[in-house]
């Protein structure tokens, strides 16, 4: 069986979001996937210090300890068979500071990661700043990612009507 962890910003939850997640769940579901959603707060996700002890020393663990630090050890160990999939609030073009911080820290699989932003208000030039910065940032990080098989894909939502063609252009992907 296929795995999949949702990895969202609680603090960032609004109805859109919580429109997204029900279909992105309904949707693993109904392709074979064992999803897990995890809700992250600012108090669950330090910001990445750089000290690559998670790359030379440890590999897969974190020297802070936090969900975040146990997520990217468990993602380190589960890396081939798990999908990951990140919901974030758009703001000014970039992910939920929350996010930022499980993405810099390696909670993505090395199989396949997939970034979506939602806001009702997002213009096509917030859009496209996400789309390129987020896909450039998780696909082709492979010197802070090593290993990752496929680039991330990134995403933006801004409606339910939205949410619908995602899922659709997601199931193709699965």
């Amino acid at each position: 069986m296929n795995n999949a962890v949702i990895i969202c910003d609680r603090e960032a939850a609004t109805a859109l979001s919580h429109d997204l997640k029900n279909r992105v769940v309904g949707l693993l579901g109904t392709r074979g996937y064992r999803t897990e959603t995890v809700e992250l707060t600012r108090d669950d996700a330090a910001p990445c210090r750089g000290c690559l002890f998670c790359l030379t020393k440890h590999p897969g663990k974190c020297v802070s300890s936090d969900t975040v630090g146990d997520l990217m050890h468990r993602m380190y160990l589960e890396r081939e068979e798990t999908i990951t999939i990140y919901l974030t609030t758009v703001l000014f073009g970039h992910p939920s500071s929350v996010i930022k911080n499980a993405l810099d820290r390696g909670t993505g699989s090395h199989r396949l990661q997939v970034i979506i932003g939602y806001g009702e208000d997002i213009d096509a030039e917030e859009e496209s700043t996400f789309v390129d910065v987020t896909a450039k940032h998780c696909g082709a990080a492979d010197i802070v990612h090593p290993g990752m098989v496929r680039e991330a894909m990134a995403f933006v939502t801004r409606s339910s009507d939205d949410n619908v063609s995602l899922c659709s252009v997601l199931q193709e992907c699965l």
